[in-house]
């Protein structure tokens, strides 16, 4: 009889364990306040004077790699000029593509591409980038 017990206890134990791990794990993936993370919220928006003015031109190898790094990411076209990101930690290059649109592709320092085509948020890099 107190096999029974024991195993209906350690199932019972089993089960809740699960449930609070469980909703710990949908916590974490959803609770959020809807606001940037606290380096982010000071940030001049991109685009305006004050984030642009912010950003480095970068020359040498390093604006090779980019470059290279984002016309593959880009699925074709042709680099222009790399600054750094906003922090100073990537690099940010725009590309123009064979139709004439642009998009400006955000890299790491090691020049992975940290967004897709668009930048932050952009959208999905395009087939066969290995973006």
């Amino acid at each position: 009889m107190l096999t029974k017990v024991l195993q209906i206890t350690l199932v019972l134990a089993a089960i809740g364990g699960a449930a609070v791990g469980g909703a710990a794990v949908a916590g974490a993936a959803t609770s959020h306040s809807g606001k940037p993370p606290p380096g982010l919220r000071n940030m001049p928006a991109p685009g305006t004077a004050a984030h642009e003015n912010h950003e480095q031109a970068v020359t040498g190898t390093a604006a090779e790699k980019a470059r290279a790094a984002a016309v593959k990411a880009a699925g074709g076209g042709t680099a222009g000029d790399v600054t750094t990101d906003y922090f100073g930690h990537g690099y940010e290059v725009t590309v123009t593509k064979s139709d004439g649109s642009t998009v400006e592709i955000h890299l790491d320092s090691s020049f992975n591409v940290m967004a897709g085509p668009g930048g932050c948020g952009g959208g999905p890099p395009p087939s066969g980038s290995g973006a």
